[in-house]
């Protein structure tokens, strides 16, 4: 790892350490009962074997321009075979803003608008962890440049190689050179992160002019809801 990524790395520990974040949500009832965040996955479709998945397309490409629609829809076949489902930890966000985080506590985001309660909920963060930390200064957080990612995951020290490996399994997930937040989400958990900040960048539930820091976290453990 350069040193200067050691510097920076801790010099953001230190700038979040102990500090208050915001989540905004449309309807804060459930979480009032529960008394804590609940744990939340979902599932994606991942390649398992990328360099045969592109062996494959490239062969249906040969297959489609000679006309061969027999071998074609045979290599359609094993394409299929390759993609997987996984189980994933859904990402808990929070803004060191909290105007940001009112942003997404406007209760017709709720399937409840009458009797929703929209909040916005101040918790601690334990942030004893791996945490990646994303440069991000004013890019969308719907679409995070893959450089920027590559960039985090280096300066903690991982490969090009290792990073790579992980990004072959996702390639419709990649589009123009960005990512969503949610498919980071996925690929940090791969590589063993607990948090993720992504610092500089514009949130809100409506675009967002504003940069700020966003944290994911993807262990409810974590987190210590004051407020």
């Amino acid at each position: 790892m350069k040193v200067i990524g050691i510097i920076n790395e801790e010099i953001g520990k230190a700038l979040f350490e102990g500090m208050v974040w915001f989540h905004g949500t449309p309807d804060v009832r459930d979480l009032k009962q529960a008394g804590s965040f609940s744990p939340k996955t979902n599932t994606t479709n991942y390649i398992a074997d990328p360099p045969k998945w592109q062996e494959v397309q490239s062969q249906m490409q040969d297959a489609r321009s000679a006309g061969d629609e027999d071998l074609y829809f045979q290599l359609l076949d094993q394409a299929g075979q390759l993609r997987k489902r996984m189980t994933y930890n859904k990402p808990i966000y929070f803004t060191a803003n909290r105007a940001v985080a009112g942003t997404y506590a406007d209760p017709h985001r709720s399937t409840d608008y009458q009797g929703a309660e929209p909040t916005v909920i101040q918790a601690e963060i334990n942030d004893n962890g791996k945490i990646l930390t994303v440069k991000a200064h004013g890019e969308r957080f719907r679409g995070i440049r893959v450089d920027a990612i590559r960039q985090a995951v280096n300066d903690s020290g991982i490969s090009d190689e290792e990073f790579d490996k992980y990004l072959a399994m996702f390639p419709t997930e990649i589009r123009g050179g960005k990512m969503s937040a949610e498919t980071l989400g996925i690929i940090a958990q791969l590589l063993g992160f607990d948090i993720v900040d992504v610092l500089g960048v514009l949130d809100s539930y409506h675009g967002g002019s504003v940069q700020s820091t966003v944290r994911m976290v993807f262990d409810q453990n974590r987190i210590n809801i004051i407020s």
